[in-house]
């Protein structure tokens, strides 16, 4: 990772551009072309550097609460309890975990 990375992490994080053609936008902010950009963050992802890019809401200014729930789910249940919870329109986030609450 260089320092450009490092400089689009940034600007990925802290002021993504809403806007038609937002990695052009990132290119141009930086100093590189759209398809250097996305062949950057394509680099990040393969490196496990970063998982995705993607929006995520300030729940609490659009009105909304949310928890954390972690629960202890018998393996041979554990399937159906995931399939069960992401039914409901409210969760974002469901996952398996190598730990007694098995699933949070």
């Amino acid at each position: 990772m260089d320092e450009l990375d490092r400089e689009l992490l940034n600007v990925i994080q802290n002021d993504f551009p809403m806007e038609s053609a937002p990695f052009a936008e990132l290119g141009r902010r930086l100093g590189i072309d759209e398809a250097e950009t996305l062949t950057r963050i394509a680099r990040l992802k393969d490196q496990h550097v970063i998982r995705q890019v993607s929006a995520i809401f300030d729940t609490r200014a659009l009105g909304y609460r949310s928890s954390l729930v972690a629960m202890a789910v018998p393996k041979d249940r554990l399937e159906r309890a995931a399939e069960l919870i992401n039914a409901h329109p409210g969760v974002s986030h469901n996952y398996r975990r190598n730990h007694e609450f098995n699933l949070w």
